[in-house]
């Protein structure tokens, strides 16, 4: 049984945004089926008429419509001339009341009153049956004599036929004579609409609320700019511009709608299964059509990094910017050799191989002179020469020449990485690297990620499932 805890239990405490997002829901529902309907009812307005007049008796007048002066002429002069043959079959004036109907009747067809109301359709049907009936060729209906002819003698006939030409206009005629109408136009030359009378408190009623939370969105500032709001409710905007022509654009409002609904707590909107399972088929899709791009993506670098495009793009790239590329080589050489650090080592590597000079060399083997005499004279000289170079390097390093051999250096190492005998197997290297890389990226994207089994080994819950595991637990308590 329905109470207003359950109602809190379950939606929470009402608040007056709550309430109020409820009323403009219900408010932009009533007024998009108002849109619809009249969107729809020239279409459906034969429906109507049969099956539920009182909607054409209170419609027809907003849209200015009103029953055609001469299909409704054909009618009553029909149904005033069958009363007179029920009454007085021999009357004298029943022979001119049927030469008045067969002159109708022939303007009728001549004149095609159902052109306006775009229901042409069934002036041919008449045309159809009466020429039927006559026993006229049908292929002869644009033919005015033909017309005339059809007319008069689906009128002009002896008594004994007259009641089955009156069962068949009342039956087959009369219906599509009784549902065409006549549309006025107003002072401007367009077709009566009084539905801007019905739309306009709606319309007021929009205006107040979009600017009411425009002014709520500035003050609270919600948005980096003030003119973002509008930007952002775009459609509700375009709802109301007061156009005519324009007005199926307030079908837009369902997308207000949607995010009211999906904002509020007091709707499933979202949550529900339609929306879960509209939202687990997208992602699915997305995911789909992403992977193929990615997968297309991979194989045409891969297949570029084969044709080995790669190589002539760096060199593309790289031959421009050679003199600032060696530029800051040389900045980077500079800073190696005057690194305290770096001088540090070099003079730790240059003292181990002075000692191990004497040893290794064939030229101070071959001096005259004793070795324990010998190696302690290379190793004091290096020494000396060793903390002199190391000591003057930075200052050799700011002269024309040393710039120039600096730069030297980094030019060749430039020449040598691009142009030199180990490039192909370090382009070599670098491409089976490469491809492996991009091989393994696609067997990664070709997984159906939305297929995978959950953490629990089993296949992914689908919305469908979750419902019926909410109703369980629910059932369970």
């Amino acid at each position: 049984m329905f109470s207003f805890r359950n109602w809190q239990e379950r939606y929470g405490r009402l608040t007056l945004s709550t309430l109020w997002d409820l009323f403009m829901v219900w408010v932009v529902l009533i007024n998009l089926s108002l849109i619809l309907f009249e969107l729809t009812y020239l279409w459906l307005r034969p429906i109507y008429f049969t099956h539920l007049p009182v909607v054409t008796r209170i419609w027809d007048p907003v849209l200015g419509i009103e029953p055609h002066p001469l299909t409704e002429e054909l009618i009553e002069k029909a149904a005033a001339t069958e009363q007179l043959f029920l009454l007085d079959p021999g009357s004298e004036s029943l022979n001119l009341k049927l030469e008045e109907l067969s002159d109708v009747t022939f303007r009728v067809l001549v004149e095609n009153p159902f052109e306006r109301s775009g229901q042409t359709q069934d002036l041919d049907a008449i045309k159809d049956g009466m020429a039927r009936v006559t026993g006229h060729s049908m292929a002869r209906l644009n033919n005015p004599e033909e017309l005339a002819e059809i007319a008069r003698d689906y009128w002009i006939v002896s008594p004994e036929q007259l009641p089955q030409r009156f069962l068949l206009f009342d039956e087959n005629l009369e219906p599509l004579l009784a549902v065409n109408y006549f549309r006025a136009f107003d002072l401007n030359g367009k077709l009566v609409n009084h539905f801007w009378k019905i739309d306009l408190p709606f319309l007021i009623l929009f205006w107040i609320e979009f600017m009411v939370r425009w002014i709520l969105a500035v003050r609270r500032h919600t948005y980096a700019r003030w003119y973002f709001f509008p930007i952002f409710y775009w459609y509700d905007l375009l709802s109301l511009i007061p156009v005519t022509t324009l007005r199926p654009l307030r079908l837009l409002r369902v997308v207000s709608i949607y995010m009211r609904l999906r904002q509020s707590e007091l709707s499933r909107v979202g949550k529900d299964f339609l929306s879960r399972a509209v939202a687990y088929i997208s992602n699915i899709i997305t995911e789909e059509v992403s992977d193929r791009v990615a997968v297309r993506i991979l194989s045409e670098f891969g297949e570029e990094i084969a044709d080995g495009t790669h190589i002539r793009i760096a060199r593309a790239t790289v031959e421009p910017r050679r003199e600032e590329i060696e530029q800051v080589l040389v900045e980077q050489i500079r800073a190696i050799l005057t690194n305290e650090e770096t001088i540090e080592r070099f003079r730790q590597l240059l003292r181990l191989n002075l000692d191990n000079a004497v040893e290794e060399s064939e030229s101070l083997r071959s001096l005259p002179l004793p070795h324990i005499v010998v190696k302690p004279i290379v190793r004091a000289v290096g020494e000396v020469v060793l903390d002199t170079t190391l000591e003057t390097i930075e200052a050799t390093l700011d002269t024309p020449e040393g710039q120039e051999a600096v730069s030297a250096v980094a030019g060749s190492i430039i020449e040598d990485f691009f142009y030199g005998p180990a490039l192909a197997e370090l382009e070599s290297l670098a491409k089976d690297i490469s491809l492996q890389v991009i091989d393994h990226m696609m067997d990664v994207v070709k997984v159906k990620k939305w297929a995978l089994p959950d953490e629990g080994g089993g296949r992914p819950v689908m919305p469908w499932e979750e419902e019926e595991e909410e109703e369980e637990v629910i059932s369970d308590q």
